[in-house]
């Protein structure tokens, strides 16, 4: 790695320095950051979950108002939320940067900062990854390790006609905080926090797949319009949802009013709320239910599964039924 500002073999032996070990997991790390590999243990009757992202600058970030603090946070947690939708717990997490001229020493212990905020309240061990240069931009690839019990791993593919669907938290916050920033506003601290330092719903998805009360899930990062489709085409059914129940907090009310827009069309397609959407058969409805009710779940009836061949429909606001026309956020090359 040749760079200017930053000399590889200090940076390692300083970021070795500030990733140490959370107490939880350091029986399962035998090697982590100075070898050439990680040396992990698995723990006995669990499989292991896998997860990785690259995020590119000015594609899926900007520093104009993300600091790099910010940014370490976001790219752990979002790794976080993929192993909380397996229904699994995160334990490792490697990261590998890509660092153009400009930065220095402070900004990559910055990104370390915040992965660690991220990693610690969760018992994630930063346990190695990869240095190189860029010549424009910036680059980081993040990837998770997590591991969960065989039988209560959450897939895509669960879904039956006739299940519940529910989310978490609230929808579309994320998406009108990105506007905010855009915009150079900086009116709604909640709704520009949920963008720039979402939270992964790793308890409530443990407690659903311990519990084996959900039969699918995944986390919304595409938007709810985009991720349903998902669960939709790998579980081959088709579903309903009621926008008149969809949950929306007071922040994007207040801005989708201020602003003239739909409140339900930031719902269906904003992304990066990083919620949980997840299927829950008829039989275990009413233990979810009452989880609900003694606050010990946040979580929201959205819909119900349906059969196929009716296709993914959305009962509007005046209670009229049509086809999901909505799209998520969708990844384009070239």
């Amino acid at each position: 790695m040749r760079q200017s500002r930053i000399g590889e073999f200090e940076l390692i032996r300083s970021l070795r320095r500030a990733t140490t070990i959370p107490h939880g997991v350091a029986a399962s790390v035998l090697a982590g950051i100075g070898d050439d590999a990680a040396i992990l243990k698995p723990r006995p009757g669990r499989v292991i979950l896998a997860t990785t992202d690259l995020l590119a600058e000015r594609i899926h970030f900007n520093l104009t108002f993300t600091s790099y603090r910010q940014l370490g946070y976001k790219a752990a947690m979002s790794n976080l939320s993929d192993i909380a939708a397996m229904g699994g717990a995160p334990r490792f997490l490697l990261i590998a940067l890509a660092l153009p001229p400009r930065e220095t020493p402070r900004d990559v212990k910055a990104i370390y900062a915040g992965i660690r905020a991220a990693c610690d309240p969760a018992g994630v061990a930063v346990v190695g990854g990869d240095t190189s240069a860029s010549r424009t931009d910036l680059f980081l690839a993040v990837m998770v390790l997590g591991d969960a019990t065989p039988g209560a791993v959450l897939r895509r593919s669960g879904a039956r006609a006739g299940d519940r669907l529910y989310v978490t938290g609230t929808l579309g916050d994320a998406k009108a905080g990105f506007e905010l920033l855009q915009t150079r506003k900086r009116t709604n601290a909640y709704l520009i926090t949920r963008h720039l330092m979402p939270t992964a719903r790793l308890k409530e998805a443990r407690r659903l797949a311990d519990g084996r009360l959900a039969s699918a899930a995944i986390d919304v990062s595409d938007g709810l319009a985009g991720d349903i489709r998902h669960i939709c085409e790998e579980s081959g059914v088709g579903c309903l949802i009621d926008a008149r129940t969809l949950p929306l907090s007071p922040q994007l009310l207040a801005h989708a009013q201020a602003h003239k827009r739909d409140p339900i069309a930031y719902a269906l397609s904003g992304g990066e709320d990083y919620e949980l959407l997840f299927t829950v058969p008829p039989a275990k409805v009413p233990r979810v239910d009452t989880l609900v009710r003694l606050q010990q779940l946040r979580a929201t009836a959205i819909g119900v599964m349906t059969p196929s061949r009716q296709g993914l429909r959305l009962v509007g606001v005046d209670g009229a039924v049509g086809p999901l026309t909505a799209k998520g956020y969708e990844h384009r090359f070239g």
